[in-house]
């Protein structure tokens, strides 16, 4: 189908395979739209109308547990699909809402038709359950260690990501989040977060100008190191 034609050739081939008896319901309905960076896509809680699929561009998810403080806990790009778990499930609104980090664009399908091509596509309704049952319990399992890891690392990890959703664009990033708005994302209070942050700088992976947060190559690599020696080191 021409809408996946940018994709790469991997994730290309597994969508033509996927859509190749489609319905053509889908394939008449189905609508390409370009999302601009920071937009939201989906607002956690809102209704379960269509289904989304990323074809070029990355966004992120976000989780709204109690207490509305959000959890930016996962980024996503071409091949990633929105929508189905929940109707799978019995839901009728999304579980977890999805911003755009960089520009995107989105193929648009009517939940309704998708979901009656998937009742009379064997080939491809096991195409989808099984990929959504990689991705839940590959979710569950980065959750749980989550859990465990200390403050710092939480927020290396989270720098690590901040950087490599921009390393495209520049190899200095300088973060435009205020620290209200990073503790918020990382689950901290902002007296943690200022302490972490100085651990940080004292370690030589960040540096600060004004206040902002400056990640270079050199110290987003020493992130990536210390991340690894942190999680694996007793494996080695």
């Amino acid at each position: 189908m021409e809408a996946f034609k940018e994709m790469p050739l991997k994730k290309q081939a597994e969508m033509e395979r996927l859509f190749q008896n489609c319905s053509e319901e889908v394939k008449y309905y189905m609508r390409v739209v370009d999302v601009e960076e920071e937009a939201t896509l989906i607002e956690a809680g809102e209704k379960c109308r269509n289904i989304y699929i990323i074809l070029s561009g990355k966004v992120t998810g976000i989780e709204w547990p109690l207490r509305e403080r959000p959890y930016f806990f996962k980024d996503y790009g071409p091949g990633d699909f929105f929508g189905e778990i929940e109707y799978f499930a019995g839901l009728t609104e999304y579980r977890i809402g999805v911003v755009a980090v960089t520009k995107c664009r989105v193929a648009v399908i009517p939940v309704s038709y998708y979901m009656e091509w998937l009742k009379t596509d064997v080939d491809a309704l096991y195409l989808r359950t099984k990929e959504n049952m990689r991705r839940l319990i590959s979710q569950t399992a980065d959750a749980r260690k989550y859990l465990f890891i200390e403050g710092r690392e939480r927020l290396i990890m989270h720098l690590i990501r901040k950087y490599e959703q921009k390393r495209a664009l520049k190899s200095v990033l300088e973060l435009k989040q205020g620290r209200e708005q990073l503790s918020e994302e990382i689950g901290f209070s902002i007296k943690t977060l200022n302490r972490n942050i100085k651990k940080l700088q004292e370690m030589g992976f960040i540096c600060l100008k004004k206040g902002k947060i400056i990640i270079t190559e050199e110290g987003y690599r020493g992130m990536k190191r210390h991340i690894g020696d942190y999680i694996y080191g007793d494996e080695k």
